[in-house]
Formats: structure tokens, sequence, C-alpha cells
């Protein structure tokens, strides 16, 4: 089981990392409220699994001599210390995430921050006191109950999620807002099935079952980025511009502006498009200069997000 736990806890870190990856790239090019929100979930993650990491294989790494001294013990109080601020930190922007995705009212999600911000701090304070008070000065024995123990009971409030997730779901607004919930209860809610097996199979080990929940959803958000930024604007049409003719004509865009930006939804390059109108590259890049201009936008992603969510009912 230990060469099991070491390969799991690889290839879960490389996919949360490769993912995390993707979704900052995204968020250069489109900026919009997804990935920004998405990102503050994954960058905490990737950094907690690559702290596991460095947990696991540190000490097989480092002879005996230094392990025990002085560098070592000051590595061992950093990591207990940045292990707990990463686990809470990434339960608080979970469910700041969570509430804001909730089709609840404005006053409910405002209870409901308040209520998991007092929570996720009574959990960051018992943290600190039960771990540093149980380890009485041995950092190494501190780092290993953080990692052993600390995530995997934190990890609690995503089963409460993921129930809340399921109960909300019905009541969800638009399919984007319907999948996200499904997602976070379908990988959230199997955590009651995976803290037995983690306390049979992995208990000594940095790898946890807990992690599979994690890394399935940050899977669930690729799936999710994939519809969205590939599939939704690679079937981008000419009816989207059609649909937003009055949003259109109040930021003054012009007949040939609209032409262009059909065809950029078609997906035709800045030469495709001079060609096809009969006017030159230049041109085209001064009409789309302006287009992005009077919409405010700087790119074409940017652009067909804005008109997309301008042609939902």
């Amino acid at each position: 089981m230990f060469i099991i736990g070491d390969i799991l806890l690889f290839l879960t870190t490389a996919l949360v990392f490769s993912i995390t990856c993707l979704c900052v790239l995204l968020h250069v090019r489109a900026k919009d409220k997804y990935t920004s929100g998405f990102l503050t979930i994954l960058i905490p993650l990737c950094f907690q699994m690559f702290l596991t990491m460095l947990y696991a294989y540190v000490p097989r790494v480092y002879p005996p001599e230094l392990l025990s001294g002085d560098i070592y013990l000051y590595f061992c109080l950093a990591a207990t210390l940045i292990s707990i601020f990463l686990t809470t930190l990434m339960l608080l922007t979970m469910s700041r995430y969570l509430i804001a995705l909730l089709p609840a009212s404005e006053k409910e999600k405002s209870l409901g921050k308040r209520i998991l911000g007092i929570l996720i701090l009574a959990f960051l304070i018992l943290s600190l006191l039960i771990i540093i008070g149980m380890s009485e000065g041995d950092w190494t024995y501190a780092m290993d109950l953080t990692f052993s123990y600390h995530l995997f009971s934190g990890s609690v409030f995503m089963v409460i999620h993921g129930f809340i997730s399921l109960i909300y779901r019905k009541k969800a607004q638009g399919w984007e807002q319907e999948r996200l919930l499904t997602g976070i209860s379908a990988t959230f809610i199997p955590l009651l099935i995976l803290f037995p097996l983690d306390m049979i199979f992995f208990w000594d080990h940095a790898f946890k079952f807990t992690y599979l929940s994690f890394s399935a959803f940050a899977v669930y958000l690729y799936y999710f980025i994939s519809r969205r930024y590939f599939l939704t604007y690679e079937s981008a049409t000419e009816a989207t511009v059609s649909l937003q003719a009055e949003f259109l004509e109040e930021h003054e865009v012009s007949a040939r502006e609209k032409e262009i930006i059909a065809l950029l939804l078609k997906g035709l390059s800045n030469r495709e498009i001079a060609e096809k109108l009969f006017i030159s590259p230049n041109t085209v890049k001064t009409h789309i200069k302006n287009i992005y201009a009077k919409l405010g936008v700087s790119n074409r992603v940017l652009l067909f997000s804005l008109l997309q969510e301008k042609s939902t009912p």
C-alpha cells in the first residue's frame, strides 16, 4: 500500500497542477467570474498538495544526520503552519464559492457566509491549539499530526457542502449553476465512504483517499471549462449577434462592425475576414480594435463571453 500511496499522491498532485495551469491560461484570456472563482479554489489546493509531496519525500531524500538538525526542525514548523493555513484557506474559498453559487436570497447568502466564517475561524484556532499543544514543541511530530489528520478532519466541511449542493440543485437557475452544484455534490458526498477507507489503508501515509475527491472536483472544473470555452464558443453563430442587435446599437456598433463580429464568431481569422469583405487586413484590425473599445473587452474570448451572456434570456 505504501507504493500505491506514493503513486496516487504523485498522480493527484500532477492532475491538480495541470488543471490549475489550464485555468490560469484561460483566466488570462477571459478574465471572467468562472475562471477567477475556480482559481481561488484551485491555487490553495495546488499548494497544499505540493506541500504534501514535500512532507512525503524530504525525509527520504535527506540523510539522517540532517533530519535531526535545526534546519529540518524549521522546515517542520513552517510546513505545519503553512499547511494549516492553506487547508483553512481552501475550506474558506470553497465555502464562499458554494454560497455565492446557491440559488438563495442575498440575505440568506450573507448569513451563510457569516456562519461559515465563524466556523472556519474556530476550526483554524482549534487546529493550532490542538496540534501545537499535542506536539509540545516537537515540530516533527506536529508536522506528522498536521498531514495525517488536519485536511482529513477539515474535509468534513466539504461533506456538508455536498449535501447542501444536492438540496439546492433542483432550484438551480440555468444549466451552468445546475452542473456546478451537481459536480460539488457528486465529488464531496462520497467522502463519507472515503473517510473509513483512509483510516484502514492510508492512516500512516501522506496520501489520503480524501485527495481523490478534491482531484475529482478539479477534473469536473476542467470538464465545465472545456464545455464553456471550447464547445460553447465553437457553436456560436450569427444568431448571437442578431439577438444582441439592441445591445450593440446601444454601444454604437456600426453595421460593418456587426458583420465582422458575426465572422469572428464563425472562427474566421483577420485575413479571412478581409478576403470575405474585400477590405485590407489592417482595416479589419482597426474595426476589431473599435469593437473591443466600444464593448469594453480586450480579446475574442471576452467578446464571445459578453455576447453569449447578453443573449441569455
